[in-house]
């Protein structure tokens, strides 16, 4: 049940995010501050989401470090989506090769 409303209220942090950035862009007065900080959210709650799974009982995943690691070098100049995409596939190949 827990999981659930954790579901749930991710889902609801996530449409309440977008309607702020949606509603931001549309009453844009120039200043790019405010655009890019709403633009960040989404990423920010990702990471925060990820960072409590990455370290079950303090001792952090090797697979969803490499991972981590991988999307964040990636980030730095690919787009969000391809650095997310690279980091899935990263922390697949040390899964299933039993790398780490």
């Amino acid at each position: 049940m827990n999981v659930v409303l954790f579901v749930a209220g991710l889902a609801v942090v996530t449409y309440l995010l977008r309607l702020a950035g949606v509603s931001t862009a549309a009453r844009d007065t120039g200043d790019g501050r405010r655009s890019r900080f709403t633009a960040l959210l989404p990423v920010t709650l990702l990471a925060a989401v990820v960072a409590l799974q990455a370290a079950p009982g303090g001792r952090p995943v090797a697979h969803l470090v490499v991972a981590a690691a991988v999307a964040g070098v990636a980030a730095r100049r690919l787009g969000f989506l391809p650095a997310m995409l690279l980091g899935t596939a990263a922390g697949a190949l040390v899964t299933l090769g039993g790398l780490l």
